[in-house]
């Protein structure tokens, strides 16, 4: 006979831990996902999960990283947008 509980279980929030990013783990990525990882970055510095000091060391890195071909479509998408924003 299965036991009741007063208490229900709810779900436990376990804060993801924060990767060291170091050249060789940043060097076994592809680039689509350097690309998302430098738009996360973005967003990590936006919650304020990410230090401004720290964003800036590594943005650098991943930027060093990603080809010129990759680079160019990320500004495209950067600019299409910013167009789209100020069209609203």
């Amino acid at each position: 006979m299965a036991r009741k509980s007063d208490n229900p279980s709810r779900p436990i929030f376990h804060a993801p831990m924060l990767v060291d990013w170091t050249e060789e783990r940043l060097a076994a990525l592809s680039q689509e996902q350097l690309l998302t990882l430098l738009d996360n970055l973005a967003r990590q510095q936006a919650i304020g999960r990410l230090s401004a000091t720290t964003a800036a060391t590594i943005e650098p890195r991943i930027s060093a990283l990603l080809s010129k071909r990759s680079q160019t479509k990320r500004r495209k998408q950067a600019a299409a947008a910013a167009a789209l924003d100020g069209a609203a």
